[in-house]
Formats: C-alpha cells, sequence, structure tokens
C-alpha cells in the first residue's frame, strides 16, 4: 500500500494543488485521534509517514520511571534497561 499512497499523494497535489505534506500531517493527526479513541485518550502516541517509502509506523511513547503509576504513559527503569542499557530516569521512550 506504500506505493500505493505516495502515488495518490503525488497525483493530488498535481491534480487538485494541496501540499502533499498538509495531507500528511492531516492523515497523522487523525491516525493518532483514532489510536486514542480506540486504545484509550491518556495513551501518549506519536505517528510517522515515511515519505520516501510511504510507511506508516505508529509509536506509543512512554517515560522512564522508577516506580510505574500509569502503565499506558510510563515503563519501569528496569524494562527501558531490558531494550536499551542507556535509558535513565526521565528519558522518554516510544
Amino acid at each position: 500500500m506504500s506505493k500505493e499512497l505516495l502515488n495518490a499523494l503525488n497525483a493530488l497535489e498535481v491534480e487538485k494543488g494541496v501540499k502533499k505534506e498538509i495531507v500528511i500531517e492531516a492523515l497523522e493527526a487523525a491516525l493518532v485521534s483514532a489510536y486514542k479513541r480506540n486504545y484509550g485518550q491518556a495513551q501518549n502516541v506519536e505517528v510517522e509517514f515515511d515519505k520516501i517509502a510511504g510507511n506508516i509506523h505508529v509509536y506509543a511513547v512512554k517515560e522512564v520511571v522508577n516506580e510505574v503509576y500509569d502503565s499506558q504513559l510510563e515503563i519501569s527503569l528496569k524494562s527501558a534497561l531490558e531494550i536499551n542499557r542507556a535509558y535513565e530516569i526521565g528519558d522518554t521512550i516510544r
């Protein structure tokens, strides 16, 4: 689908004069909204659109903490260190 999406965005820009960047920003915002609606409003989410390959990536963003009070927003230092030994308290990971 990625190539089809890129082709559609390029065609929209050429035929209708709608800038590709504006459509991508709207698409990213819509995906964040849909994710939060389905998985919980409290979830921190980032969406990235790869403008070269056309891939869409959705990331849950969490803060590294000593003690987790909200698992949708936080990750323990122990769990974060299992992902990457460089993480410290206060870091944000996705």
